[in-house]
Parts: structure tokens; sequence; C-alpha cells
């Protein structure tokens, strides 16, 4: 296990405690004194057993794999004004793995969030993620990523309503940068309520990964279109 990137995500989670506490005692913007800061969290903890088919979970000698894991998250959340928040969210995640060891990892993360309108019908989200994932027996896997996201949504009637999402993601490996690699993505989504019993979301969605020169891959680009509705029979 990493010494490093634990005490690294220790200190993270410890600031957004002590800047939660700091929020707390001193005076806030107006806009935000009649809206309490919240604290919310998780601690999850389980495992999982592989076995053949028709083999009882008692028999240890033939089991396939198993693992443990354990979660947890805290998270930091501000309303501002009607519509417009923050958060800031950390996360820890860990699996154990009794034979397939070089599975067993670590996946560290820390969210930010701050959304706020533009007008009574316009939207803005920014949302930003940094996850650093270590295998810890098979260090040449580690890797961490960025991604940058921005949101604009639009209400455009009580019928209508229109999405656009733009999405910049870098991931690098520590061992091999040669596979490290860039994800655009560019999402639009239209939103019909057709009736009062029948909603449709409609995505076109189109995806760019860009590789590093060095690493051999081929560049891949793709596009997805989606319908999703809701009946209420």
């Amino acid at each position: 296990m990493k010494k490093n990137t634990i005490t690294i995500f220790a200190l993270l989670l410890n600031l957004i405690l002590i800047f939660s506490i700091f929020c707390g005692l001193f005076t806030v913007p107006a806009a935000a004194r009649n809206y309490q800061p919240e604290i919310s969290g998780s601690f999850e903890s389980g495992d999982k057993l592989y076995t053949d088919p028709g083999i009882l979970e008692e028999d240890a000698e033939d089991t396939v794999d198993y693992y443990q894991y354990d979660k947890q998250w805290l998270r930091y959340k501000q309303q501002l004004a009607p519509g417009e928040y923050y958060y800031l969210k950390g996360q820890r995640q860990q699996r154990i793995y009794e034979h397939s060891q070089t599975y067993d990892n670590l996946n560290l993360e820390l969210e930010g969030n701050y959304t706020f309108y533009l007008t009574e019908r316009l939207r803005n989200r920014f949302k930003l993620l940094l996850r650093d994932k270590d295998y810890l027996e098979s260090e040449t896997k580690d890797y961490q990523l960025a991604r940058l996201q921005y949101t604009l949504q639009f209400d455009f009637s009580e019928k209508h309503d229109y999405e656009i999402l733009v999405q910049k993601q870098w991931t690098e490996y520590e061992r091999s940068p040669e596979d490290d690699y860039r994800l655009n993505r560019l999402s639009l989504k239209w939103g019909w309520n057709f009736s009062e019993n029948l909603d449709l979301d409609t995505r076109l969605q189109f995806d760019q990964q860009l590789n590093n020169q060095k690493s051999g891959r081929t560049d891949k680009s793709g596009r997805k279109l989606s319908l999703n509705f809701k009946y209420k029979l």
C-alpha cells in the first residue's frame, strides 16, 4: 500500500472538514447567510466470493476468488442562493483479492461542483474530478485522471428543455507514460414532456479519444444516439 497516497487523501479529507468548520465559525456572504452548510458521508465494507457452479461456499479449497472491499466518502455542501450551490467531496475505495492480487487497488477521488442560474431558465454547472488509482501489486497499471465538465441547461418551456455538456479528460500512467490519453466529449440532450404520463429524453453524444503518439494505439471516435422514456400507467 502506498503510504504517500493515503497520506495525501487523508489530508484532503481533513481540509474538507477544516473548511466546513471554518465556514461555520466565521461569517459567510449575505446571499448565503440563510442557508446552513451540510456535511454528509458514508462508510461501507463487504466482501464477495467467487465459486464454480454447484460448489458450496464452505468449500474454501474450491474458491475461485474472494475479495474484501471498503468505501468511505465525505461531502461538504453549501447553498448560496436559490439554484446556486457548491460542494466538495472526497472518496476512498479499496479492494483486496485473495488470489488475483494484481487486481488489488486503492481508488482515491476528489470532486468539486459549482452550480448556478444565469436566468430563471438557464443554469450552469461546473464539475471537476481528480482520481488517483493505485494497483498495489501491479504498479505498472497505476494512473491519475483529471476530468473537467461543463453543463448548460435551458428550460425552454414546461414541455421542452435542452442540455449541452462539454467534457475533457486527461489520463496519465505513472510507469508507462506512452499509454497516456485524452478524452473529449460533447453531448446534446432534448427533453420533451409529451403528456402528463409520458416523458421523452433524446441524447446525441460525440466522443474522441486521442492517444500518445508513442503508444502505437489508434485514436478512437464515436457517436451515440439514445432515446429514453418514462410512462406512467
